[in-house]
């Protein structure tokens, strides 16, 4: 099939799913591109499609609702869904229908289980973006060479460069996403065992490249990563924490546990009280710990990400990570380095690849 043959489909017109758009036109891929949203937004031209993405009710709901995401599913190479977690699977639904490969962004497990329950799957990518996505494909690629594998550590901030409240964080992206972290179960492999740990537990103090930071466990991060570990190491530890500045997590904790507020609230908090910032970094750290050739050994990967002009636009480091991160695997898709149908995991990525698609090079480690 030719670039100009191939019709990609975005729905979500918000920080991430406008920074996928303008990669994609900016890299001159000639791919036909239409993006959608509720609201009418500016600098798409004509991609742009006004879809009532609030309520992508899988069902009619009597306003044509239904109607209006099939018309604008089925006749797409491939669907993008930029969209908030909680409209994962009334999309997906139309993309299954439809037989349209699908990707997304998403941490959340409510997808995954609800596919298990299906047969003759399209192309399906969940978890793509930084974490999970990015953060599982390297932190794979460590592994290779071990003997035995005992550990198996992800470690990743989103971060403002500066923090000037309590919280010593200011928001770079989804306030939902964030707090649903927050609250989720997460999951964990103890001695090859997996199982799930409560939010926010787990806490440590790390330092890395002589910076003092805080971590611990938050849900999603770590996608199918460490369901598929558990069934190949018998002895095997894995864990998923996100890096905060230090003094971030009494604060949240107090939030979050001690006065027990509701999670819309907790949302609105942190959408409407907690500063928004476009002077970001993200940190990316992976480590794998075992043996190679009966040496106790350690591999890791670790990189700071800034902010960065790219083909003309300026990006936030949350943005152009996770976007490149969903885009690597679209042109690897489309290149036909990945399966072109089922249910495909992050971990069967092969980093070598990710990094000579168009964009994957900010992935390359810093020596």
């Amino acid at each position: 099939m030719n670039n100009q043959d191939i019709h990609i489909g975005i729905v979500g017109a918000g920080r991430i799913g406008s920074a996928i758009y303008e990669l994609l036109v900016s890299s001159n891929s000639e791919y036909k591109i239409s993006i959608a949203d509720e609201a009418e937004k500016k600098g798409f031209d004509n991609d742009f499609v006004k879809l009532p993405i609030t309520k992508p009710t899988y069902e009619s709901d009597g306003t044509g609702t239904s109607v209006q995401f099939r018309n604008f599913v089925q006749d797409k190479s491939l669907i993008i869904n930029a969209l908030p977690y909680t409209q994962n699977i009334a999309l997906y639904k139309y993309c299954y229908d439809s037989d349209v490969p699908y990707f997304d962004l998403s941490e959340d497990e409510a997808l995954d289980n609800y596919i298990k329950g299906l047969q003759d799957v399209p192309f399906t990518m969940p978890h793509c973006g930084l974490a999970p996505g990015m953060s599982t494909v390297i932190t794979n690629s460590l592994i290779n060479g071990f003997d035995e594998v005992q550990e198996v550590n992800i470690r990743v901030g989103a971060l403002s460069q500066n923090a000037t409240n309590k919280l010593r964080y200011h928001s770079s992206w989804s306030g939902d996403g964030l707090v649903n972290e927050y609250l989720g179960n997460c999951q964990v492999v103890q001695r090859g065992q997996f199982g799930y740990v409560p939010a926010l537990s787990g806490y440590e103090k790390l330092t890395l490249a002589g910076e003092e930071y805080e971590a611990f466990h938050t849900s999603g991060g770590i996608g199918t990563f460490a369901k598929t570990l558990s069934g190949i190491y018998p002895y095997v530890n894995v864990n998923y924490k996100t890096l905060r500045r230090i003094g971030h997590h009494d604060y949240v904790d107090f939030l979050f546990n001690d006065l027990g507020l509701e999670q819309s609230e907790l949302t609105r908090i942190f959408k409407n009280h907690i500063p928004t910032t476009r002077k970001d970094l993200v940190i990316l750290y992976g480590a794998v710990r075992g043996n190679i050739s009966n040496s106790y050994t350690e591999r890791t990967y670790y990189k700071v990400f800034k902010p960065e002009r790219i083909n003309g636009r300026h990006m936030t480091a949350i943005e152009y990570t996770t976007a490149i991160g969903l885009l690597a695997m679209v042109e690897l898709y489309l290149s036909g380095k990945l399966p072109q149908d089922g249910y495909v995991k992050q971990e069967s990525v092969n980093l070598k690849d990710v990094l000579t698609t168009t964009f994957g090079n900010f992935y390359r480690e810093d020596m």
